[in-house]
């Protein structure tokens, strides 16, 4: 890491801790728990096999249960997993800050200026991340 790869790290993070750990933690959480909402969404049973097809009715309550009791189950298990994570995040990235800053280094006032050899690492996960991207929503395509 060169000195405005440091500076930007240190004016991101300055920026980004405002909220507190707590707040941060919380907003996982809600993230996690939307997730737990798209993974019952995509995953749904549907009506359970064992309702006659001319019930309509027990169809309607029936698949209402099985998504009911799939989001009592996943979104709980998705907002816990999601709020781990980002107070882990939260934790190693103020930990990597005041290591910094005791270091010596002070957060800058404004946001540096890059040069383009700073960005290469940003740029190759992005282009590794929009290929995985790809990846994934052609299998969607293909499989839906």
């Amino acid at each position: 890491m060169n000195e405005r790869q440091r500076d930007l790290f240190l004016w991101v993070w300055s920026q980004r801790r405002k909220p507190g750990q707590t707040a941060i933690g919380i907003r996982g959480a809600l993230i996690g728990a939307a997730g737990g909402v798209l993974f019952t969404l995509l995953m749904s049973p549907g009506a359970p096999s064992s309702v006659p097809s001319y019930d309509t009715g027990g169809q309607f309550f029936g698949a209402l249960s099985e998504h009911l009791r799939m989001l009592v189950l996943a979104v709980p298990a998705f907002a816990g997993i999601a709020w781990f994570l980002a107070n882990r995040i939260y934790a190693s990235q103020e930990a990597m800050y005041q290591a910094i800053l005791q270091s010596g280094a002070q957060a800058p006032a404004q946001k540096p200026q890059m040069q383009m050899s700073d960005r290469g690492p940003a740029i190759a996960v992005g282009i590794a991340f929009a290929i995985i991207a790809i990846f994934i929503a052609v299998l969607f395509v293909m499989y839906w």
